[in-house]
């Protein structure tokens, strides 16, 4: 399909403007930062219509935003810079979408406009070694001449020709929003659902409905939404997002590839399982074992023997023979590639993957079905109520010997029976042959993404230890270590166990360093180093001191307690349970002046315990704590923050050694 962009600068946004505007500047002249502290721009006005043709099969949609920049921060561009907001763009999608109008123009805080050159606006697309082939683009511009107390406005208009959905709009944005209107102009018998989330009482959407010939026109409007705050570790801003959210029964484009009436039928969703259904009549002729898949089977079949032992040669043939690519492209972002090509090409993305593995486990007489799932951390929670394409991503859904396994075989450094943190803690609709239902993925307990740590300190001289250490790690703790073992070259990975060292013993040298489990994701992972900490024993009276510290933190959960206090729940990604043992050999002619207290406490977040003692010529310190809770909403926060920095803290400790007393010879 041909893609046209009409500009129409001379006759839309300037045709009653010349080139100033100081009646819009005055217009907004009480939008100031000190009426909007903090705020980087305010959002004046955001207009948008879906107007559905007459058919129900496409629309055309229009919107119109206006943008006040508060300050200089709003102009900040640079490499990371959170605050841009010179920086735009409208996207599409480029198998289904004709874009046919852009505009852009910024009014100066003198009222001069400055029009946006359509040579100035850049048609990319967004693409990566993983996902080298997808129709998602976006135009692209930066806003010349910009200044605090410049206006942005922005006009648009895109034809759709397939209807995945009437769509969603936002209310909120990450700046505050005086007014928020979204239209939907459809045939009054065009059948759809809609819904309001996240709207305080002072911003409630209000709803105009309009009977037009043989039309009816809903509008939504929402007034002084404030700035959606964005936190480190929060949960999916769409969980808490001011939106409308619409569900319509007609999918087009699922209608229209479907190869016979009875998918055709299908297609028409009211439900998460119409949706499932729907789904597998789109994908049947890719799940078919052909000879090729066959012998596969046949091979794991003749060595394993028990349920659970299929399941693992299935994960470890799929690892070990089958490179994920994304393929997003119209159709192909839906309807995979055949589970033949995956396995004699030995490539695909989720959905394919997931789709082989499931026939895979049909042929070794297993129950699967690959399955549909909106990834945690990104897309939040399914509502139960508003059937339609809220996923990002497809994994398989086998059972083995009484459980279920969700294999994500874009996980390639995992274990089987490992569930994916973003997989786990949402409902995901399973597409089972003439049975589809919705199920929902458990989180898995903190047994098991365990971090096993040993460790000896020994006195090496001039102030000096020792210090060897094992590590082992299991679960998605042990993804994470394996995924960097696998990515990193010997000298890279060596230089990031010395950053990671250097975070607790600064003064550290790595001399030995070596991890094993790196091919076999259903083993543990694990590390072993050697290091000399220099100056790690310091005078203390007539003694030395030592402190001991937690080795390799985890730092993204300390990331996530950095904030005193939270507006929104935050999410600690996967459970998890962490084990030290450290052992300090008794400096020759001295004995510990005390030993660390014991300590035991537990709570609704954590549960904590370190027994210390001395074993022969050693001081050794047990320290195990168990992170209990994955979401902590905001009215916690500040309880769990304070116990699990206490439970952190436990991990680190000072041992006073002094000289011994001469034992009494009369």
């Amino acid at each position: 399909m041909k893609r046209t962009v009409f500009l129409f600068l001379a006759a839309g946004l300037c045709a009653s403007c010349a080139h100033t505007d100081k009646a819009l500047v005055e217009r907004y002249a009480d939008i100031t930062p000190t009426r909007f502290e903090g705020a980087v721009a305010v959002v004046l006005e955001e207009q948008a219509t879906s107007r559905v043709d007459d058919s129900g099969d496409s629309l055309v949609f229009e919107g119109f935003r206006r943008v006040k920049l508060m300050n200089r921060k709003a102009m900040d561009c640079g490499e990371e810079a959170p605050n841009c907001r010179i920086q735009r763009w409208v996207c599409y999608n480029e198998t289904w979408d004709e874009v046919e109008r852009i505009e852009a123009r910024l009014i100066t805080p003198e009222g001069a406009v400055i029009e946006v050159d359509p040579d100035d606006m850049s048609d990319q697309t967004f693409t990566n070694w993983a996902v080298p082939d997808q129709d998602f683009r976006c135009y692209v511009w930066m806003v010349k001449g910009a200044s605090p107390g410049a206006i942005i406005e922005e006009r648009w208009r895109i034809r759709t020709s397939e209807l995945l959905g009437v769509g969603d709009a936002y209310f909120q944005d990450r700046d505050p929003v005086l007014e928020a209107r979204y239209t939907v102009d459809a045939p009054a018998d065009y059948e759809y659902k809609w819904k309001v989330y996240n709207l305080d009482q002072s911003s409630k959407s209000e709803l105009k409905e309009e009977r037009k010939g043989d039309r009816l026109v809903r509008t939504w409007t929402a007034r002084q939404v404030p700035a959606l705050h964005i936190e480190e570790g929060m949960v999916a801003p769409d969980d808490v997002r001011g939106k409308l959210i619409f569900s319509t029964p007609r999918v087009t484009a699922f209608i229209k590839g479907a190869k016979d009436d009875e998918t055709r039928k299908r297609c028409h969703i009211h439900s998460w399982e119409d949706l499932g259904a729907c789904w597998q009549g789109l994908i049947i002729e890719k799940q078919k074992a052909t000879q090729a898949v066959k012998e596969v089977a046949a091979k794991i079949a003749k060595e394993a023997k028990t349920e659970t032992d299929k399941v693992k040669a299935v994960w470890k043939f799929m690892n070990d023979n089958v490179r994920y690519v994304g393929l997003e492209r119209g159709l192909a972002g839906f309807v995979p590639l055949s589970a033949h090509v995956v396995c004699t090409k030995k490539y695909g993305d989720c959905k394919a993957v997931a789709g082989l593995i499931s026939v895979l486990c049909r042929e070794l007489g297993l129950k699967a079905d690959p399955i549909l799932i909106g990834t945690r951390p990104q897309l939040g929670k399914l509502d139960l109520d508003m059937p339609g394409l809220h996923f990002n991503h497809s994994i398989a859904r086998v059972e083995a010997d009484g459980k279920v396994y969700w294999l994500d075989a874009t996980h390639r450094d995992i274990a089987y029976d490992t569930t994916p943190a973003r997989d786990q803690g949402v409902h995901v609709v399973v597409s089972r042959p003439g049975k589809p239902f919705v199920d929902f993925i458990p989180v898995q307990g903190p047994e098991t993404n365990r971090f096993d740590l040993q460790a000896v300190f020994t006195p090496a001289g001039d102030g000096a230890v020792e210090m060897d250490a094992r590590i082992t790690t299991t679960g998605n703790v042990a993804e994470y270590y394996r995924s960097y073992a696998n990515e990193y070259n010997s000298e890279k990975w060596r230089k990031w166990m010395e950053t990671e060292l250097s975070e607790d013993y600064p003064q550290a040298t790595l001399e030995t360093e070596k991890s094993s489990g790196k091919e076999d994701n259903n083993a543990p992972f694990e590390i072993e180093l050697k290091a000399r900490i220099a100056r790690a024993m310091q005078p203390a009276g007539k003694g030395v001191s030592f402190e001991v510290k937690t080795l390799f933190p985890d730092e993204d959960l300390s990331d996530y307690l950095k904030l005193p206090k939270r507006k929104h729940p935050v999410d600690f990604y996967y459970l998890q349970h962490r084990k030290a043992r450290y052992e300090v050999a008794i400096p020759a002619g001295m004995r510990p002046a005390g030993l660390p207290r014991n300590l035991s406490f537990e709570d609704d977040y954590v549960k904590v315990e370190r027994l210390a003692q001395i074993e022969n010529d050693r001081v050794v310190a047990v320290y195990d704590w168990t992170f209990k809770q994955l979401i902590i909403p905001p009215e916690k926060y500040t309880e769990a923050r304070s116990s699990m920095h206490k439970a952190m803290e436990a991990g680190n400790f000072v041992l006073i050694f002094e000289p011994r007393k001469e034992e009494n010879k009369g």
